[in-house]
């Protein structure tokens, strides 16, 4: 919503939608350049996501996309005869929102904040949880092409896996006490166990997993943004994209930290307020990268998330589908289907 309030919204409490949504082209569009390439586009969305994979794996003429492909079906998108896969290093991070206003938790220390981080095998969680499908993450600015240049002015390597330094900060800021409690979307399940393991055994303290989907799941991200306490979990793990990769802070670090953050949890930071203030005000590209750089390590520093890793993009496509990916978002513009694609060989037939 258009409002002077930045936690303004509408909040949809129904989750029916129409079975079937149709996009025809226009044929007379002016630019012949750019398209129409495809007569119809159909968007379901009365098929599981478990089904629709069954689809385009396993025969023609249902589905041509899948998108958002859990890590663990690639290697079975990649056997199919009728479907291909298709990769791409996105600008999205999957990170540990931490409530730092937390009791009996020492979580509004950096400290214990990078002790969380320290505790944590990214190399291995990538490797076994993601099954390589991702990067490790350094701040919250994804490593990837697009970001290149945000993160070359003072390079940010992720934080090592240092069990024994993570225990001597979590000591020293006051740790122990009760158990740490883990929250995490049921689709991040290997994720979240993986997590819990390292921070469990650097830390020799007990994690709480909780697994949340549907209703439960959208009622803890509402609670989230709103700002509603005391929060139910010490840690809540979250995926967050953007729309332009020009300056990742405007979305990501904005979203996790900043005073308007759907994901801050924990008091406004005035120093990262000042930081982020100053990034619209340049005009320059390189003076752009030099801000957004200086916020990156900023939130690095103090451990304002638990930085995780940036997963790739995954998608399922018919063989005979041309799908160009983008990084920041899909897009079907530049899709075209070949020659022995079902809806040519049915139109042929007719």
């Amino acid at each position: 919503m258009v409002n002077r309030d930045p936690f303004a919204a509408v909040w949809l409490t129904s989750d029916d939608r129409t079975a079937t949504v149709r996009l025809v082209a226009n044929p007379g569009y002016w630019d012949r350049r750019r398209g129409p390439r495809l007569e119809e586009i159909q968007f379901r969305n009365d098929i599981p996501p478990n089904r629709a994979l069954d689809l385009v794996c396993d025969r023609d003429g249902e589905v041509d996309i899948v998108t958002q492909i859990p890590p663990e079906d690639a290697e079975r998108v990649e056997r199919s005869e009728h479907a291909k896969l298709v990769a791409m290093d996105s600008v999205h991070v999957v990170a540990g929102i931490i409530n730092r206003d937390a009791e009996g938790l020492p979580l509004s220390d950096r400290r214990a904040r990078q002790a969380l981080n320290l505790a944590v095998d990214r190399a291995a969680l990538v490797r076994e949880a993601i099954f390589g499908r991702a990067r490790p993450l350094a701040g919250l600015t994804p490593p990837i092409v697009l970001t290149l240049a945000h993160r070359f002015p003072d390079r940010i390597r992720p934080y090592p896996h240092d069990p024994s330094l993570a225990a001597g900060l979590w000591r020293a800021a006051g740790g122990g006490g009760r158990s740490l409690r883990l929250a995490a979307p049921a689709l991040m399940e290997r994720v979240a166990r993986r997590v819990g393991a390292d921070l469990e055994a650097a830390l020799g303290i007990d994690v709480e997993v909780s697994f949340l989907e549907g209703v439960e799941l959208a009622d803890v991200q509402k609670r989230s943004i709103e700002k509603t306490l005391p929060r139910e979990w010490d840690v809540l793990l979250q995926q967050q994209g953007v729309q332009s990769a020009d300056a990742p802070p405007l979305e990501l670090h904005r979203a996790f930290v900043g005073l308007t953050g759907e994901h801050r949890a924990g008091p406004v930071v005035p120093e990262f307020e000042e930081l982020y203030a100053d990034l619209p005000r340049h005009t320059s590209q390189l003076a752009l990268i030099r801000a957004s750089n200086r916020i990156d390590r900023f939130v690095r520093r103090e451990a304002l998330a638990l930085f995780l890793y940036a997963p790739q993009s995954l998608y399922a496509v018919n063989r005979h589908v041309d799908f160009t990916p983008y990084r920041t978002s899909f897009e079907l513009a530049e899709c075209e289907v070949g020659e022995a694609h079902w809806s040519r060989r049915r139109s042929s037939a007719a």
